[in-house]
């Protein structure tokens, strides 16, 4: 028979890691940049449930008044371990992907650092809609083109190639679609620097 201590304490290791390390999860799906790997990071899962824990606090109070065992015990618990830490993620991945609590911060004249770990992330996850981009070549070569939806910038810090979706001519402020070619992947030794016509 399994000892009762070891599984509560599994519990309670579960109940107070596992709602931070979904709001941290689904908020890294809206921001790029490196995700931690699980031992860095258990001491900010920790903190950020017991947070999440204070804001909820009603809601853990009406799931323990749960005594009996059935289902509705069971989508309580599924509901406030798992349901609403990926709510609270999903805001705070918008929040953050729209820089709200930054812009609150500048407006209070403190200057949080970013989250975005490179100009490269915080580039290429701000373009909206279909722009104009040059990348000059390590040989000196340009490749023209239209950086849109269909298009993709790697945020793997150790590989930043790039995937442009539509190739074009450009001279003297003049573009022109080719029509042989649609799309291009540069992989990131062969990138010099990148132009972006906004």
């Amino acid at each position: 028979m399994p000892d009762l201590k070891n599984i509560e304490s599994i519990y309670l290791a579960l109940g107070f890691v596992v709602p931070g390390m979904i709001i941290t999860y689904v908020r890294a799906q809206f921001l790029t940049g490196r995700i931690r790997t699980m031992s860095e990071n258990v001491l900010a899962y920790i903190v950020l449930t017991v947070l999440y824990y204070g804001i909820a606090a009603p809601f853990v109070e009406y799931v323990l008044t749960f005594r009996e065992p059935g289902r509705p015990k069971i989508f309580a618990w599924l509901g406030l371990i798992i349901i609403a830490p990926a709510f609270v993620g999903l805001v705070l991945g918008i929040l953050g992907q729209n820089e709200f609590f930054r812009r609150c911060l500048q407006f209070c004249r403190i200057n949080p650092i970013h989250a975005t770990p490179s100009a490269w992330d915080y580039t290429f996850a701000k373009i909206r809609g279909d722009q104009f981009i040059m990348v000059t070549l390590s040989d000196g070569a340009t490749v023209s083109g239209i950086f849109g939806r269909h298009s993709f910038a790697s945020s793997d810090p150790a590989e930043r190639d790039l995937l442009i979706q539509e190739l074009y001519d450009e001279e003297g402020g003049s573009w022109t679609k080719r029509t042989e070619q649609t799309a291009i992947l540069i992989p990131a030794k062969e990138i010099k620097h990148v132009q972006i016509w906004t």
